[in-house]
């Protein structure tokens, strides 16, 4: 990749890395005042560049630079001060609350362009071994280094490191991202000029609050060449790593740390960054720093942990009562006394060389526990799911038949109703529907709307016509999103329906001149009365009357009529439930009563009104028939209507029935709704029985397209203006609370 100077990563970061995902301010560095954000050298690292040529451990120094930069920043003591209470609560609950911690760690890699493997360019295995180093020491794990606990006082600070599997958008990654970063080098005699190395801790800041990952999330390593001026004269040459402390932001009763969050994390070289135990002839490291232990060192910093010897000498402290005290820095693993003990130099917060460091305390374990149960960005990360695998995309989609309504027995058509249903774990935006009848030409439907994860919206296929007879109808879905899916769950179906021919006629006599007739109907919303008081015109035809029901309901069924006098009459109700077009099947025949006659009056209402009718789970969805009748019956014959009569001495009406699913508890609020007027103009209305709104609502055209979405959150949302709707029939589907509800209108 083509190498770019620090100056174009400034302005093409964008393009070459990647940026977090979470809303903080990053910090800001200029050529200015680079120079003076320097380290200052403590002693011991002076020393340990003195004796190893190594700087050990820089995190104190950036402390120090933090605190300049950030003045409100807690002091060391005011850090303690917070930290010492907490640690008491940890030891008192040490026995009863327990915690082991997970902490996803991702690894950025800064590189000039070098081929994997070769410079600072460390390959995975590498970069990978560091994370086993970790969890071998934190564990205090047998057999392992990190096990040896020469010193007896070696505890498991239940500390887990794991290398992250997905990426702040969820998508799966190795744990290990590459940068290819060209930094800019301090040089004191020929200014700032391009270079391999990462001289200033100004540069390296910029670098990491531009590349972190939510640190909220995941602990970030940053492996880089450290090199350039030395660090007396403001550059990194020398280092091994530095990291920054837990951050004090939002405790109440204490001043925020004023930044520092876009820069947490720990930095390492590239040679001290990992283990040549684990070498599989790819590593690249330095010969007395090969054990991983630098990245140890630090990320104890990062969880609160101080230098074994204060930073001060024998009377500085380490906050940990069973470390001794040390009146400095160890540089090898001879065995040393000081402030009149033994230095535990196999501490891994001693300046020692890898191979004796073998130990945490226990108060140290109990700091750290602390800090990950209370510090900002340490406590978040054990419910982190970096380390879970990735959900991979996925663009699954599912067809269903819902019913197969026979829409009109006279000319024989039905209206397909399918709901589609995105089984994928990203948004369904669009899919291809194709169906067909008898297998015979495909009729394409280009579905485009807005699914997510296991929600469905139906589509209402426009009237197909078939003759009589059985049928199959066939549908399938493909092309979720516009691309080719193989795992496409439930992607098609089909069903059979059959048309057995017109529902029958029947008609009374309208030329007898007789009375006996029907003179009203009422049935939910179907309010029918004094239609027919004084005439007998045999049939009347109430079709254009509709009703709502919905499966498993009861709704009251009353009829009136008038008995021509004193004579007797019958009265049946016929509802063609399983929409074949016939009458005559089980469960669709109700008696209204058998009725005495009356001189006085003409309309009565029948003996067995009202009768309940229970809507049957098994009714097919959409519309369907309702036939009254209502004759004469001669008490000694025992005369009984019949559905398909001719020429009765009675009267025949017919209404529609249009079924709906059954109703969950929450959905009964629903079933009130209506529509007025209807057909509609320019303003629809949604009418509620009480004032409860509901929550929004969506009006799909005959092809089941969401052309209109709105949100209800007022009395007003709910007169629509269709002004901008062709004319033509519409479904309006109303939600309320996870629950809805469907109902056609006409735009006229």
């Amino acid at each position: 990749m083509k190498k770019i100077t620090f100056k174009l990563f400034v302005l093409f970061l964008t393009f070459q890395v990647t940026v977090t995902g979470y809303a903080q301010e990053k910090s800001k560095s200029t050529a200015s005042n680079r120079s003076s954000q320097v380290f200052d050298p403590t002693p011991e690292t002076l020393e340990s560049l003195s004796q190893t040529g190594f700087a050990r451990c820089l995190t104190v120094e950036n402390e120090a630079l933090l605190k300049q930069k950030y003045p409100e920043r807690l002091s060391t003591e005011e850090f303690e001060a917070w930290l010492a209470p907490k640690i008491l609560e940890t030891k008192a609950n040490r026995a009863t609350n327990r915690t082991v911690y997970n902490i996803p760690v991702v690894i950025h890699i800064i590189h000039d362009g070098d081929a994997l493997g070769t410079g600072e360019n460390i390959t995975d295995a590498q970069a990978m071994s560091q994370i086993t180093v970790m969890n071998e020491d934190y564990r205090k794990l047998t057999g392992t280094r990190g096990g040896a606990n020469t010193t007896g006082l070696a505890v498991d600070t239940e500390i887990n490191f794991c290398m992250a599997v997905q990426d702040e958008n969820g998508v799966a990654t190795t744990g290990i991202v590459r940068h290819v970063i060209t930094p800019y080098s301090n040089n004191v005699t020929d200014g700032f000029l391009s270079g391999p190395d990462w001289e200033t801790t100004a540069d390296v800041e910029i670098m990491k609050a531009n590349t972190q990952w939510d640190p909220t999330k995941y602990l970030n390593m940053w492996v880089i060449r450290p090199g350039g001026l030395s660090l007396q004269n403001g550059g990194l040459n020398g280092l091994l790593g530095y990291a920054q402390f837990p951050s004090n932001s939002g405790l109440a009763g204490l001043n925020t740390s004023g930044g520092g969050a876009d820069t947490d994390g720990v930095v390492a070289g590239y040679n001290a960054m990992g283990t040549i135990d684990l070498d599989d002839g790819s590593f690249i490291l330095n010969a007395q720093y090969n054990l991983g232990r630098t990245m140890t060192h630090e990320v104890g910093h990062w969880l609160g942990l101080r230098h074994i010897w204060g930073d001060g000498g024998c009377t500085a402290d380490d906050y940990c009562d069973d470390t001794p005290a040390s009146d400095s820095a160890n540089y090898d693993c001879a065995a040393v006394t000081s402030c009149g003990s033994a230095d535990q130099y196999q501490n891994y917060m001693d300046y020692s060389y890898d191979y004796c460091m073998d130990t945490f305390t226990q108060d140290q374990m109990d700091r750290i526990q602390t800090v990950m149960s209370v510090s900002p960005r340490r406590m978040e990360l054990n419910s982190s799911n970096a380390c879970a695998p990735a959900q991979i995309e996925d663009l699954d989609g599912q067809i269903e038949i819902e019913n197969l309504n026979v829409a009109n027995c006279s000319d024989y058509s039905i209206t397909p109703e399918l709901t589609i249903t995105n089984k994928g774990n990203i948004t369904l935006t669009s899919a291809t529907i194709n169906y067909n009848l008898d297998s015979g030409t495909n009729t394409t439907i280009n579905w485009t709307g807005s699914l997510d994860l296991n929600e469905s919206e139906i589509i209402y296929v426009p009237q197909i016509t078939a003759a009589i007879g059985t049928h199959v109808f066939n549908v399938t879905l493909s092309n979720p999103n516009g691309a080719t899916d193989d795992q496409l769950g439930n992607n098609s179906d089909s069903g059979n329906f059959t048309i057995t021919g017109s529902a029958c006629a029947s008609s009374g006599d309208a030329t007898d001149n007789y009375l006996t007739s029907t003179t009203g109907v009422t049935f939910n919303t179907i309010d029918n009365l004094n239609n027919n008081p004084f005439g007998d015109v045999g049939y009347s035809d109430f079709t254009n009357l509709s009703t709502n029901v919905n499966r498993e309901s009861d709704y009251d069924l009353s009829v009136y009529y008038n008995p021509d006098g004193n004579y007797q009459t019958i009265t049946y109700v016929w509802i063609d439930w399983n929409q074949n077009c016939s009458f005559d099947d089980p469960g669709e025949q109700y008696n209204l009563g058998t009725n005495p006659g009356d001189t006085t009056l003409t309309s009565l209402l029948s003996a067995n009104s009202p009768l309940t009718v229970t809507i049957p789970n098994e009714a097919l969805l959409g519309n369907t028939t309702m036939r009254v009748t209502t004759k004469y019956t001669d008490p000694d014959e025992n005369q009984f209507p019949t559905s398909c009569e001719i020429g009765l001495d009675g009267e025949v009406e017919d209404y529609t029935i249009n079924v709906l699913t059954s109703l969950s508890i929450d959905e009964y609020a629903l079933n009130s709704i209506s529509l007025y007027p209807n057909p509609t103009t320019n303003t629809l209305n949604i009418s509620l029985s009480n004032n409860d709104l509901p929550d929004g609502y969506k009006i799909h055209n005959m092809l089941g397209q969401v052309i209109m979405n709105n949100t209800v959150s007022s009395n007003a949302d709910l007169s629509i203006n269709t002004s901008a709707l062709s004319n033509g029939m519409y479904f309006i589907q109303i939600a309320k609370e996870g629950n809805t509800i469907s109902l056609p209108f006409i735009k006229k």
